[in-house]
């Protein structure tokens, strides 16, 4: 069997496109990092082990959501969602959160936190990235030179 040389050329990505797969592969990393520490958050109070099992569902479905789709609404929830747990976590950590066993009492901060503070960081500026690259329209086409044309 001889091969010729010729390769297929695979079409590159979109920015947009990229940004998307960046965006879902922080949400997977963050969403099995909140499940690994369901246990001990469901120890030390059941609405935080609740809390860690929804976030790391949501962040999952919406993983598999924002590869199938160009919706912006899809972007636009992941935004909020991730935004509002980096949120929760930087009070969980400063000031302490004003409900739950030890209200305000700020929480310490661990190698797995910073792992999914980060993944989450980056699954924020992957969708900030999508939403820009949707927004931009398509490239107008050259316009013929002086002198060529009908």
């Amino acid at each position: 069997m001889t091969t010729t040389g010729t390769a297929t050329a695979v079409p590159a990505a979109s920015p947009a496109l990229t940004a998307r797969r960046v965006a879902a592969a922080g949400s997977v990393l963050a969403a099995l990092i909140h499940y690994a520490v369901v246990p001990e958050h469901l120890d030390e109070w059941w609405a935080y082990g609740v809390f860690f099992s929804a976030i790391g569902m949501f962040q999952l479905i919406w993983a598999v959501l924002v590869l199938t789709g160009d919706e912006r609404p899809v972007l636009l929830s992941g935004l909020a969602v991730n935004l509002g747990v980096l949120a929760l976590w930087a009070v969980s950590r400063t000031s302490g959160l004003p409900f739950g066993p030890e209200p305000g009492e700020a929480e310490g901060t661990g190698v797995l936190d910073v792992l999914s503070g980060a993944a989450e960081l980056v699954l924020v500026a992957g969708i900030l990235l999508a939403l820009r690259g949707s927004r931009r329209r398509p490239a107008e086409p050259p316009a013929e030179p002086a002198g060529k044309g009908g």
